[in-house]
């Protein structure tokens, strides 16, 4: 059987039966430049190909968003947590990884690893992102969340590897998605600052086959005070979980969340901390048809055209 046709059957069964909605293959040699311990072959020996693949994230888990900083209301925020971060999302992937990795394996009689889908399942995982981008899925955005022209950033990431020798799909070469040299929306709209304002000086460089792009150097530490919801202005419950003295954000080495961790009576479960209470510069990005989705429809009223420079 040609290569090109067990990669078009590989394609079709991921949007067909596992339900994904765009899918890309990645060569090997994309990897190249990959972190120690991070490349395609120390998870599986003898990898050639990635496949990857994504979910769109559903319009009315992400709304929920606004309802909390746009309304003060945290109740329906959870839905977000469930069906547009951490929950749905990633047992989506996780099933769509176990049997596109099945039918790899039936199809091609080479191995298929699945890779695990967020941090619910506690197994190492290759950056999902970096696969999206070398599989030709979209670009990164300033924010440094990989964007597709369909739903901009509002999609979930999975990736299997295979020993099987696939066709690549080019890297996206479409029209330029995120310029943050004009759009400053995910910076403006980040709580904590951890998104920074665009300079070359502020970008991280990486190399992807014969391409080198870059991003935005995203302070995750001040990314964790938020998302983790450990400040009584980004949390419902209007105390402070982290003692402000702890909260330096500027300082990348100083364990804030740690301290958060010795508080919470689950802290040895990385699954029950809550991490999805911001996700501002998922909601706010303008690329996915944006305004016709959410500022049109009523969803959202924060006017973000004021980030974008003519």
């Amino acid at each position: 059987m040609r290569v090109s046709t067990v990669t078009q059957q590989i394609k079709n069964f991921a949007l067909t039966e596992a339900r994904m909605d765009k899918v890309g293959i990645a060569s090997i040699d994309r990897f190249n430049e990959a972190p120690e311990g991070m490349h395609p072959t120390d998870f599986l020996p003898g990898c050639k190909s990635v496949i990857a693949f994504c979910t769109r994230l559903p319009d009315g888990a992400v709304e929920s968003c606004y309802r909390a900083f746009e309304d003060g209301n945290h109740t329906p925020h959870g839905i977000y947590g469930a069906y547009g971060y951490a929950g749905a999302p990633n047992y989506n992937l996780l099933w769509a990884n176990f049997k596109i990795s099945r039918f790899v394996e039936k199809l091609t009689g080479c191995a298929a690893m699945p890779n695990t889908a967020g941090p619910t399942h506690g197994a190492k995982m290759m950056s999902m992102r970096h696969c999206a981008f070398a599989a030709g899925l979209g670009e990164f955005g300033w924010s440094s969340i990989i964007l597709t022209p369909e739903f901009g950033p509002r999609n979930r990431f999975g990736a299997v590897l295979t020993t099987a020798e696939l066709e690549p799909d080019p890297l996206y070469d479409g029209p330029r998605l995120c310029d943050p040299s004009k759009c400053h929306i995910c910076e403006k709209m980040c709580p904590t600052g951890a998104i920074p304002a665009y300079s070359p000086e502020q970008a991280r460089i990486i190399k992807c086959g014969d391409k080198e792009v870059s991003y935005g150097s995203t302070s995750w530490a001040r990314c964790r005070i938020m998302c983790h919801g450990t400040r009584k202005e980004f949390n419902e419950s209007g105390t402070d979980i982290v003692p402000l003295e702890m909260d330096d954000p500027l300082n990348e080495d100083l364990d804030c969340i740690g301290a958060y961790y010795n508080k919470h009576p689950r802290r040895n479960f990385w699954q029950h901390n809550p991490t999805w209470k911001c996700g501002n510069c998922l909601t706010y990005c303008p690329v996915g048809n944006w305004k016709e989705r959410f500022s049109d429809t009523g969803l959202t009223s924060v006017d973000t055209s004021k980030f974008i420079d003519e």
